[in-house]
Order: structure tokens, then sequence, then C-alpha cells
């Protein structure tokens, strides 16, 4: 293989694995590590930052039955089911633009074009905080491309809380002494 179709080769591979990265999903969980999980198992929402009404009833769905699978149950309006911790959420939609530029020829000659995609991306923020104290003390965040499809953004949002609440609640710590 000579060199001039080496280097092809290697621009060809580089330009079709970048917009693979650039769009993965993006999920991180940061949490208090002295809180003993296990005495929280019942929550009650709170107002955030909501989304659309179609995509609010989504998330908080898609929530619900996270915190349902891990045994937490939503408490309702009587005053004897006092929940342990309050869940909010955040979502918003951030707008990014992305030059796409393309070129032949020798040097400065030749011909190319140059192209400006928006790119949507949503994010969303799970807050769980005491109850009681209102201490913070579990936080999610994840951010995907949005698409024009509606199905498929429902899929993204759903394995999205999901990877969020993977290992909720969090093991205790173990003692280091």
């Amino acid at each position: 293989m000579n060199r001039s179709m080496l280097r092809t080769l290697v621009i060809a591979i580089c330009v079709s694995s970048g917009p693979t990265a650039a769009w993965a999903q993006k999920v991180m969980v940061d949490y208090d590590k002295e809180v003993d999980f296990s005495k929280y198992q019942s929550y009650v929402w709170s107002d955030g930052e909501p989304a659309n009404p179609l995509v609010h009833t989504r998330i908080v769905n898609a929530i619900e039955g996270q915190l349902a699978s891990k045994g937490w149950t939503k408490s309702g309006a009587n005053a004897d089911q006092s929940p342990s911790a309050v869940v909010v959420y955040h979502a918003a939609i951030d707008a990014e633009r992305e030059l796409n530029t393309w070129g032949s020829g020798p040097r400065w000659n030749g011909f190319g074009n140059a192209r400006i995609e928006t790119i949507l991306t949503g994010q969303l923020v799970v807050d769980v905080y005491d109850a009681a104290t209102k201490q913070l003390l579990w936080r999610g965040f994840a951010s995907d491309t949005v698409s024009d499809d509606q199905e498929k953004n429902e899929k993204r949002l759903n394995e999205a809380v999901a990877k969020l609440f993977k290992q909720f609640p969090p093991k205790p710590a173990r003692n280091s002494r």
C-alpha cells in the first residue's frame, strides 16, 4: 500500500468514527457517600424544570419505573404516608452548531463546501433529596442528541434513565478504618 492510499485510509477511518463518538449518550452519577440509602424507600415529586407536557409524562414514567424496580414507592396524599425522599428533575435542550467542511485538490487549489448543522442535545438532571433535611443525596445527569423521531427520543430517554439508576441506590460505603 503506497503512502497516499494509507493516508486516505487513515483519514477515512477518523472521519467515519468521529461522528459516532460525538453522538454518544453521556451519563454521570454522584451521591453522598456518607448516606445509608437503605432507610429511603418512599418519595414524592417536587417541581423542577419540566419539559413540555408530553415529554414530562415520559420522564416521570421512566423515573418512577426505575424507582419502583428498586423497591421505592410513591407516597400518596395521606398524612400517614410521609415520604423519606423528594425527587426532582430538570430538563433542557441545548443547541450546538457544527461546521462540516470538505475539500479536494492540491494545496489551496481545488474545490470544497461547508455546511453548518444545528445539533440539539437533550439534558436531564435527576435529584433525590432527604425529605426531612432537604439535603441532596443523589444526582444523576444524562445527555444525548435529540432526534426528529419521537419514538427514538423516547427510547433514548428510557435508556438514559435506566443507566442513571443502574446502581441506585448506592451501596453503603465500606468503613476504611
